[in-house]
């Protein structure tokens, strides 16, 4: 269940090893039918590999390795007779479009982690594959089989279907005394900040409106979206896409661009969008009543050391503002830039930007530390002002700080395994392993 609950595939930098690069013993055969889809012992031997190189632990002895060989055949079980139920109800829907963008994004993300194209290319080739192509394969199959599920899921959710089965406290305890050595708790820190960002004259934001301008004159008159995003976008996230943003629902862009994206028929070009960003030239390409595949050309004011100086002006005023007993939060709701997070509850420590991490190093709970310079991808620094909450050093979680998500993530996985049960009676499954 693991699989399933948990990564729904493969889930960091981990492929399976080419069978042509292991010294396997066993002819491939089948460990499993499910309806009239027969799973082959190398796909176990893929799990297995990808377990490997995630780190998970892997049984030396041939009886355990046995009875892990068994649990990835039913986990493998399990995740067809989900894909065969979602292929199966004409209300699911997962498009190209869909799996093309979670497989280029899967793909970049795993690229940042090598230094050079040659570098991922070498880590493929010892992975078994022989191009890129053939690893985009098989990517794309997986997250295509990863999103199938978990749309069924959410819709057995929605629909009340998957009904949560709650374990008792004896289960809970067993499951911690079980799964504790493994849970270590990095250090963490909670703070609220105020952040005050650079702001552009005004003759800076007039300018950068005629320019969006010119550029939504220039897409309706046929110009090349992609061309104009890569010259004149400032959004770092898009521009080398030529500013595609993939499909995206309600409540994850900003409320004036979502307001305008959602009205858009599929091809039109917007005009200037203001918001907190600058003015945003929006297209959108496709449209779902609950999402919509857009692109997009950012055009941002040109901000000066002038603006930037003003700004560490005022940072340095909400800072003594603040360290003089001001409410933090009026501070907030007057200064605080709304496009940045206010609020960090359990940010683990070292995943903060170096000048967060030494600021923040011998600060006490309670104290305001500030203003924390803040770089951002386009050139403009910002300036935090935080009132350290609370930190906690690293160690073990205790059973009470996991009790609430150990019920939840126990209560799904019986309603899941009762759900799976029922597919196993009306589906024709024969394991050979």
């Amino acid at each position: 269940m693991k699989t399933l609950l948990v990564a729904l595939g493969v889930a960091a930098w981990a492929v399976p090893t080419g069978l042509a690069a292991q010294e396997l013993t066993e002819i491939d055969h089948l460990v499993a039918v499910v309806g009239r889809v027969a799973i082959a012992y190398s796909r176990v031997e893929e799990e297995l590999n990808v377990r490997r190189q995630r780190g998970d632990p892997i049984p030396a002895d041939s009886a355990g390795l046995a009875r892990l060989r068994r649990e990835i055949v039913d986990d493998l079980v399990s995740e067809e007779l989900l894909v065969q139920e979602a292929q199966a109800d004409t209300a699911i829907r997962v498009t190209d479009e869909q799996v093309q963008s979670a497989v280029d994004e899967f793909i970049r993300r795993v690229r940042t982690q090598f230094r050079s194209d040659v570098d991922f290319q070498r880590q493929l080739q010892t992975s078994g594959f022989g191009t890129m192509d053939e690893y985009r394969r098989w990517i794309t199959d997986q997250r295509r089989r990863e999103l199938l599920q978990q749309t069924l899921i959410q819709k057995l959710r929605q629909s009340g279907t998957l009904r949560a089965v709650p374990p008792t406290d004896d289960e809970l305890r067993a499951f911690y005394d079980r799964v504790k050595e493994g849970q270590t708790r990095p250090a963490v820190v909670s703070f609220r900040q105020v952040v005050i960002r650079p702001e552009p004259d005004s003759a800076a934001v007039d300018s950068a409106f005629r320019l969006a301008d010119s550029v939504s004159q220039a897409l309706k008159q046929g110009a090349d979206f992609a061309a104009l995003a890569r010259r004149y976008s400032s959004d770092p996230g898009s521009r080398d896409q030529g500013g595609e943003l993939g499909y995206f629902r309600r409540g994850q862009m900003v409320p004036e661009f979502e307001a305008v994206a959602f009205r858009l028929r599929p091809g039109q070009i917007s005009p200037p969008v203001g918001s907190s960003f600058g003015f945003h030239v929006i297209q959108v390409q496709r449209s779902d009543p609950a999402e919509v595949q857009a692109r997009h050309i950012l055009v941002t004011p040109r901000i000066t050391e002038a603006n930037v100086s003003a700004a560490r002006a005022l940072a340095d005023s909400v800072a003594r503002l603040a360290r003089a007993g001001a409410s933090f939060d009026s501070l907030a709701r007057r200064y605080h830039d709304p496009s940045e997070q206010a609020f960090a509850q359990g940010a683990v420590r070292d995943s903060l930007p170096a000048v967060f991490r030494d600021a923040f190093a011998a600060a006490q709970a309670g104290e305001i530390v500030g203003p924390i310079p803040m770089e951002r991808p386009d050139g403009a620094t910002r300036f935090s002002v935080v009132r350290l909450e609370e930190q906690r050093l690293a160690g073990q979680y205790t059973f009470e700080e996991l009790k609430e998500r150990i019920r939840s993530q126990l209560a799904e996985q019986a309603a899941l395994r009762r759900y799976l049960d029922g597919l196993r009676k009306r589906t024709y499954v024969d394991i050979r392993l």
